[in-house]
């Protein structure tokens, strides 16, 4: 049932999420199998949830109630990355949930609430994504209100993270986070503060404010949230530092790669269409000097010249063009791979088939870029060292990572051979790792070839970063 509105808040499938949780954590805490009514959630959700709840069956005997709170913490962070939870829905299944294993309602809460950031789920969050579920979760299971995570950025001003709630950047929180960045707590009965420190140094800080009179327990559900907001800041202060390291590989890189193809325009390409020409003019004059007998046979060695020179001539334009970055960033990234299949398919007989999924509007054009390599080069090999028949892209965003697969049915090579026959993977290779990601060559002799690049979602967590991401997006 929905807290303030006291109805049930149904899943888009048709399916009760709040039930569902209650029906599983009830028979975790009885030690029985899980239900089965979750048939009609949606297959990924169901899944998760189906996870988080064999990790909880293997703590069933002897833990009962722990192990069905512990479920429903892992269950609750489940939900909120892959689908999303209605305001006062995961409140209300843990206080029914409370109630069916005889738990009181309060310390089913903080229990959940602490085993909700202790996960795995939460774990693999970018920072800012998990900060702002640690400050939903605030709102939805503790007694608050509203709750802002807060900073000093490099000109002095407090700057707001992330915030969750009603009015959570109200003027009365700001002054009490800046106050505490201070290190003065000015606090008061309905409006907390929590330093999260870096090198014992206040770093940021957590503000919240009491819903009502609620206010018992507030300092608990803080002090749990600093500490787990404590190395997520950290790790996203690494990430900002390499923004602008990353930007200006990628930039670089493309720029030579940008001049490649304008040197292949402008220079050797030219110079083709100008030999071509002196062999078309060579081919006039000599025929017009050798005898009848031969003169079939000048012009057909000519003409097989001149096939060859439009071939060369052919191949070098669509490298010129395969190096130009603008592919990938002045459309969809899932129309640039598309069109790269097309091509394979028009110039070989090799069937292609592209499958997305997910929201690919928020990558960054080095992760666009990096990702169009990657179909680049696994195509490139496909072509010319396969002997595939067929090749299969998927590209798929989730909330924690964006993931490419390329998979062809060929003959596979050698992986001990990578770094020798395989220069232009081991390269693309080290492209994704500047980006914080990885790349997996699986291959068998005879068996095909699997390309899988895996890159981390990320957003900045400062002002300054967010310019300089945007200057890259």
């Amino acid at each position: 049932m929905d807290a303030a509105a006291g109805r049930e808040v149904v899943s888009p499938a048709g399916a009760t999420l709040t039930s569902e949780l209650i029906a599983r954590a009830a028979a975790i805490g009885a030690g029985k199998p899980g239900s089965t009514a979750g048939a009609l959630l949606p297959p990924d959700l169901r899944s998760a949830l189906r996870a988080c709840e064999v990790r909880a069956l293997r703590l069933a005997d002897g833990w009962g109630q722990g192990a069905a709170l512990d479920f429903l913490g892992e269950a609750i962070v489940a939900v909120a990355v892959e689908h999303s939870f209605e305001p006062g829905e995961a409140r209300a299944a843990v206080t029914a949930a409370a109630d069916e294993l005889g738990v009181p309602p309060a310390a089913a809460a903080f229990a959940v609430f602490r085993r909700a950031l202790a996960s795995k789920g939460f774990a693999q969050l970018p920072p800012s994504g998990a900060a702002e579920l640690a400050l939903t979760l605030l709102i939805e299971l503790a007694p608050a209100a509203a709750g802002s995570l807060w900073i000093l950025d490099a000109a002095g001003t407090t700057t707001c993270l992330v915030s969750h709630g009603k009015a959570p950047r109200s003027r009365r929180l700001r002054e009490v986070a800046k106050a505490a960045l201070d290190g003065v707590t000015a606090g008061s009965p309905q409006v907390h503060v929590r330093v999260v420190e870096r090198w014992d140094r206040p770093y940021a800080a957590l503000v919240a404010r009491a819903r009502g009179a609620e206010s018992e327990h507030l300092e608990e559900y803080l002090a749990e949230t600093a500490t787990a907001l404590a190395p997520l800041l950290e790790r996203a202060s690494l990430f900002d530092r390499r923004v602008q390291r990353e930007h200006d590989l990628v930039a670089a890189g493309e720029r030579r790669l940008l001049r490649l193809g304008f040197d292949l325009h402008d220079g050797p390409l030219q110079e083709i269409v100008a030999l071509a020409e002196e062999i078309r003019t060579a081919s006039t004059q000599i025929s017009a000097v050798v005898p009848d007998d031969f003169r079939q046979r000048v012009r057909g060695r000519f003409n097989d010249v001149h096939a060859r020179l439009g071939a060369l001539d052919e191949s070098l334009r669509q490298i010129a063009h395969s190096v130009r970055s603008t592919t990938a960033v002045a459309r969809p990234v899932a129309d640039a791979i598309e069109a790269e299949l097309i091509a394979l398919e028009n110039a070989t007989d090799i069937a292609a088939d592209l499958e997305v999924e997910g929201d690919l509007s928020s990558l960054s054009d080095s992760q666009k870029i990096v990702l169009f390599r990657v179909v680049q080069e696994a195509l490139s090999n496909v072509r010319k060292h396969s002997e595939a028949e067929s090749v299969s892209v998927m590209l798929r965003s989730r909330r924690t990572f964006v993931d490419l697969t390329v998979s062809d049915d060929g003959r596979g090579f050698d992986p001990r051979r990578l770094d020798t026959d395989r220069l232009g993977l081991a390269g693309i290779s080290e492209r994704v790792r500047l980006l914080g990601g990885a790349v997996e060559i699986e291959t068998i002799p005879g068996a095909g070839t699997t390309v899988r690049a895996t890159l981390p979602q990320w957003k900045p967590s400062t002002p300054a970063a967010a310019t300089i991401y945007a200057a890259t997006s």
